[in-house]
């Protein structure tokens, strides 16, 4: 088959493997917890990187109603898929987005006069009504209308032609980190705002405040609406819930080992020499860098496994490309299947433990895996 000048094909060794059965599974477990609200599957930034459009259509078979995204963009892509379920932007947009957001039916997020204003000029000019949703912000702060500001706001905007003002929703500043007493205190702030907006005539059918965390460890805040992220792919945002529901990671990338080294002691490895071998050392190259979102601060820092056995990246990561020492491996051979995340002959590297040689969270480890990775669904 030819290829038109603009397309790039690769036979690239690394993957992302995404196994669809345990995405099905987590979503059933998600959902069995949450059996009275509606289920928002948040697959915003590509899935977590997975693949928003896969993903996005297997969640709505696994039994999601709705779907949440973070910009016009993926809602758009999502569309262009066939998907017809409810798809809401849970970030702000600037108002200039309001024609596609109107003609392709998303769900707005509203926290400002002119987003709101400019969706209602284009339900009207398109002759739609427009389902928006208000945000609360009860400690967040980064978008939202603060609670006591929530009347005045409501009593500018709510009668605007073409809104259809289906639901009202807050997200919680550290529900993740077990802080129950705040969250319970923006909680509360949430409800007081509902129901002082009621007594003024505005009314939201959909109510929404929980994640992942809400979810699994919270049934008096699911309210009409709980929408989990990066549970749906297998890791709950805080260990300790991994007690309280049994879910899959759905992803595992690997690779092949491209190229082995015999070095002798003494040798600097990788830009700036950052490792020298303390002695005579077979390395192997990774066909991995950051610049496929693997991240730079895991030299010297992190592990992958080969033939079932733990290897040390050492040396700096580079754009494309990871050095490991299989010193210790005599049987290794180019070509051999290497796991950066995932599982292999009884141990597993979990996407938590490189979280942790990062000091981040699963999300950003996942979300920050590049399109250049092919995602293979089984």
């Amino acid at each position: 088959m030819k290829t038109g000048v603009n397309q790039l094909t690769t036979h690239h060794p690394t993957v992302a493997v995404i196994d669809l059965q345990a995405y099905r599974e987590n979503i059933g477990r998600l959902k069995s917890l949450a059996k009275n609200s509606e289920f928002m599957a948040v697959i915003k930034t590509n899935a977590y990187g997975h693949g928003i459009v896969k993903m996005g259509m297997e969640a709505i078979q696994a039994g999601a109603q709705r779907l949440g995204v973070t910009s016009v963009e993926e809602g758009l892509l999502l569309r262009k898929n066939k998907i017809t379920v409810p798809i809401h932007i849970l970030s702000a947009v600037m108002p200039e987005r309001a024609a596609d957001i109107v003609a392709q039916n998303l769900t707005a997020s509203i926290s400002s006069k002119k987003l709101a204003a400019a969706i209602s000029g284009e339900a009207v000019k398109q002759n739609r009504p427009a389902p928006v949703h208000l945000k609360i912000n009860t400690g967040l702060h980064r978008f939202g209308i603060p609670p006591g500001e929530a009347v005045e706001f409501c009593a500018e905007v709510y009668d605007l032609p073409g809104l259809y003002w289906e639901g009202i929703y807050t997200h919680f500043s550290s529900a993740d980190d077990g802080e129950w007493r705040k969250t319970e205190k923006e909680f509360n702030s949430f409800k007081e705002t509902v129901s002082r907006l009621n007594k003024h005539g505005f009314y939201f059918p959909v109510q929404h405040v929980g994640g992942s965390t809400i979810t699994i460890e919270r049934p008096d805040m699911h309210l009409d609406m709980v929408r989990p992220g990066i549970a749906l792919f297998g890791y709950p945002p805080d260990a300790r819930q991994n007690d309280l529901i049994d879910l899959k990671p759905v992803m595992t990338l690997k690779t092949k080992v491209l190229l082995l080294k015999e070095l002798p002691v003494n040798t600097p490895i990788g830009y700036g020499g950052s490792y020298v071998t303390p002695a005579n050392e077979k390395i192997a190259i990774i066909p991995i860098g950051h610049g496929d979102g693997y991240q730079r601060t895991f030299s010297n820092n992190g592990e992958m496994l080969i033939r079932g056995q733990r290897v040390d990246i050492i040396g700096t990561i580079s754009l494309d490309q990871t050095i490991v020492n299989v010193t210790h491996i005599p049987d290794v051979r180019e070509g051999d299947e290497v796991i950066i995340i995932g599982r292999q002959k009884g141990d597993e590297i979990h996407a938590r433990e490189v979280a942790g040689w990062a000091n981040t969270i699963v999300d950003e480890v996942l979300a920050s895996l590049l399109e250049r990775i092919k995602r293979v669904y089984v």
